[in-house]
């Protein structure tokens, strides 16, 4: 008796070396269908680096911005203004006073400032 194959959705993080970039792959789709990994061309760092395959989903995409140059940086920042976006920081946070920090908000820190669990005033940004 033959078994059958069940598939499995699972999501997979693929990174590149800073010097390998991303290219070689071709996307289809857009809006609420998603977009979907069209072609890879074979031997290029889409294919040897992220191993991406067609079919792959592409659920987001990272870009670090360690020696970008800011007017790249811009423009992706530009161009991301319309979505859902995440950004992984690198922030200076100086201890505080537990009772001088009352009303502010919970902010959730990660790394070796993560005793430290409320800021006297959020910081907030406009791009």
């Amino acid at each position: 008796m033959e078994k059958n194959k069940e598939s499995e959705l699972m999501e997979v993080v693929m990174e590149t070396k800073a010097e390998a970039g991303a290219s070689g792959y071709s996307v289809v789709g857009g809006g609420e269908r998603g977009i979907f990994i069209k072609e890879v061309l074979k031997d290029s760092p889409a294919a040897k680096q992220l191993s991406l395959q067609k079919g792959d989903q592409l659920l987001s995409a990272r870009v670090y911005f360690d020696n970008v140059k800011y007017e790249d940086a811009l423009k992706i920042l530009q161009c991301a203004e319309p979505y859902k976006v995440s950004f992984f920081l690198k922030r200076t946070v100086f201890q505080i006073d537990d009772s001088a920090s009352q009303g502010a908000s919970n902010v959730e820190l990660k790394g070796p400032t993560a005793k430290i669990q409320r800021m006297v005033k959020p910081l907030s940004y406009t791009f």
